[in-house]
């Protein structure tokens, strides 16, 4: 802490929560009971979490509250900017994966790391859906005027929706627009990808990581430490 107070170190975390500017904005809170409903002779000892699929950002977008702090947002003592923000096709097809390429610059006078975020916004949705959300992200490390080009890989999963129903991933046929950006609040970049046929998930098909990334992390028993 003392090394980031004085600058020897970078920070370049981001929130993993939104911070509320006003209570009343938080997805719960019409759950929150009466504080006193906790305490006496017979407290209660369950809290419901009414908000369902819209808790955290995605409740924020659907009461078009401004928080003070956006899920994703952090400080560092340099500054990014995004560009070039580029789709490896336009229309996704069932079974293939589409890589999102942008370049994301340091325009400050230090180094740093830089956690670029991209959702998925559908475009006119048949259901309920939240407006966007988080599909995947990455972390550059940049010196002081330095560009890379980075690529995060979505897929039919990063579009779908679950259906209690058939205890299925859906995914409908639309548009959905691709949004990348350094927060929750601030996406600057986006492109919108098509997908022309409605497609239904495989138990296989529903992993919410795309094949490139599964690929990455996975371990053979082989493998020893």
């Amino acid at each position: 802490m003392a090394e980031i107070l004085y600058g020897k170190v970078n920070p370049s975390g981001k929130l993993p929560v939104t911070i509320d500017k006003n209570i009343e904005d938080n997805p719960s809170y019409a759950s929150y009971p009466d504080p006193a409903a906790y305490r006496g002779s017979n407290p209660l000892t369950e809290m419901t979490y009414s908000e369902g699929l819209y808790m955290g950002y995605r409740g924020y977008d659907k009461k078009h509250a401004k928080p003070l702090y956006p899920f994703g947002y952090g400080l560092s003592y340099t500054t990014f900017s995004y560009s070039d923000l580029k789709l490896s096709t336009n229309v996704l097809t069932p079974g293939s994966t589409v890589d999102v390429k942008f370049t994301v610059t340091n325009t400050g006078d230090k180094a740093g790391f830089e956690v670029a975020q991209l959702y998925v916004q559908p475009v006119k949705p048949a259901v309920d859906r939240p407006e966007k959300e988080l599909k995947g992200f990455t972390k550059v490390y940049l010196q002081p005027g330095e560009s890379k080009t980075v690529s995060v890989p979505i897929d039919s999963r990063s579009l779908a929706y679950y259906v209690d129903k058939t205890a299925s991933w859906d995914v409908d046929a639309g548009k959905f627009k691709i949004l990348v950006g350094a927060d929750s609040e601030n996406l600057t970049l986006n492109r919108t990808l098509i997908t022309l046929y409605p497609e239904k998930l495989t138990t296989r098909d529903s992993n919410p990581l795309p094949l490139p990334l599964r690929k990455a992390v996975q371990v053979s028993a082989a493998q020893t430490y």
